[in-house]
């Protein structure tokens, strides 16, 4: 079996790539960027045409900040997004996007977005109801995220169970911005049993693994989370790699070899 190499990356905030530079920090082929590289829809797009001189082909998902210009507007968000990628070559869009890479290995990827009860120390409801009270965000742009949030669950769910009938197809790679599971933060007391922690991951899109009857899934890159992780269950590795509070000249990718 040939294995290939992946360098990810995620989380990173920009404003502006005034101190970015990614010369000699490349380490394989292929880039995997699981979401939140910036707020600002022209500052992504030069981010992508800057780190692509760097592969032979990279993978994007986007995040929640990806999204903020739009202001819950996220059919004209994704739209945008799906045409400005378009035309940067050798950047793929992973949003409803199948990859098979070669034969064997499958890339496939979705925001996932939050539930907001990842903890499962609030409701749905009492974390909307608190995040709206406090002016954190309007309740109309909660709903729509948590429809987004059910919405990718399906779509992970329905692509694994797509690929259990490609016979070629031996290895995915499943890559998303939000965290699929809530014991990973567990040790967090900033984020566990928090409203913080509850708006951090998708209570229901692990699930999606529940399809994949020929264990097939055997890498699950992920953001959001400003922790280092990185955990082998039941013969899936997931991993992420964020920023964290590094400087931009001293933050790295991460290697994986899948």
């Amino acid at each position: 079996m040939i294995t290939r190499q992946f360098d990810i990356i995620s989380d990173l905030n920009l404003e502006n790539l005034n101190n970015f530079s990614w010369e000699n920090k490349a380490t394989s082929l292929f880039c995997i960027i699981a979401g939140n590289i910036t707020q600002h829809r022209s500052v992504l797009f030069e981010f992508l045409n800057n780190i692509k001189e760097h592969y032979k082909l990279v993978f994007f998902i986007d995040g929640e900040l990806e999204h903020t210009p739009y202001k819950g507007d996220f059919v004209s968000s994704y739209i945008n997004l799906e045409e400005g990628i378009r035309e940067i070559e050798k950047v793929v869009f992973l949003h409803e996007n199948i990859i098979v890479l070669n034969e064997t290995t499958v890339i496939m990827g979705s925001n996932g977005w939050t539930t907001f009860d990842f903890t499962n120390k609030s409701t749905v409801t009492d974390t909307i109801d608190f995040l709206a009270k406090n002016d954190i965000l309007q309740e109309q742009y909660a709903n729509e995220v948590f429809k987004l949030a059910v919405s990718d669950q399906h779509y992970l769910s329905t692509s694994i169970d797509t690929c259990q009938e490609m016979q070629d197809c031996t290895e995915i790679i499943i890559v998303t911005n939000t965290v699929p599971k809530t014991e990973f933060i567990t040790h967090n007391d900033e984020f566990y049993g928090t409203h913080l922690g509850d708006v951090i991951g998708n209570n229901g899109i692990v699930h999606c693994l529940e399809s994949d009857i020929g264990h097939k899934v055997n890498t699950w890159v992920f953001g959001k989370f400003p922790e280092e992780l990185d955990y082998t269950i039941d013969n899936i590795r997931y991993i992420n790699n964020p920023m964290q509070d590094k400087e931009l000249d001293m933050y790295f990718p991460k290697r994986i070899d899948v």
